[in-house]
């Protein structure tokens, strides 16, 4: 299989994200939702793979490559205090709090800058859809452990292909569905 064919619905992502304008989806107080990229099953599909409790009443979460801050503000849901970290600016995340009258902290951060002495510890860090964007990822994976206490929940781009053998494959340029900031 190509990788044209492998990775076309990666380029159905940026059609649909300038379309939406959202990554995720929320369902706002209100009961109303706001449509995006990803939809809240699969976003709540994703996060029931990890043994995060329900009620997270005096725990600390970090939610790393927040985006527009599904994670985040589900965690603060649960009961979590919860800091948001981001490479950038996602005015976004901003609106989204806003809608949602959240307390979530929201941090512009460089992946490599996360250490206990620039952010603290944290009984859980979330660190979904980041890896892959990594130009080192195991020292990324070292960071995000040396930031828990309890539990690191890690999960990133899976290319579907028949291969029966876990492997890392590098992307120079836009070989992944265009996509140009990937390692």
């Amino acid at each position: 299989m190509s990788d044209g064919d492998r990775f076309g619905y990666v380029r159905g992502w940026h059609s649909k994200l300038r379309e939406l304008g959202w990554w995720h989806s929320f369902e706002l107080p209100d009961g109303s939702v706001v449509e995006g990229v990803c939809d809240l099953p699969g976003l709540k599909h994703r996060l029931a793979q990890f043994p995060i409790p329900q009620d997270l009443t005096g725990k600390r979460v970090l939610d790393v490559g927040a985006w527009d801050g599904f994670f985040s503000f589900e965690m603060e849901k649960r009961g979590a205090e919860v800091v948001a970290v981001d490479c950038w600016d996602n005015e976004r995340f901003r609106l989204m709090r806003s809608m949602l009258n959240s307390r979530v902290e929201y941090r512009i951060h460089d992946m490599y800058e996360l250490t206990p002495a620039t952010v603290g510890t944290f009984d859980i860090v979330v660190f979904f859809g980041v890896l892959y964007h990594l130009k080192h990822p195991l020292l990324a994976l070292e960071r995000v452990c040396a930031l828990t206490t309890d539990l690191a929940c890690v999960d990133t781009f899976v290319s579907e292909d028949d291969s029966p053998i876990p492997r890392m494959e590098f992307y120079e340029h836009a070989e992944l569905g265009g996509q140009t900031d990937n390692w």
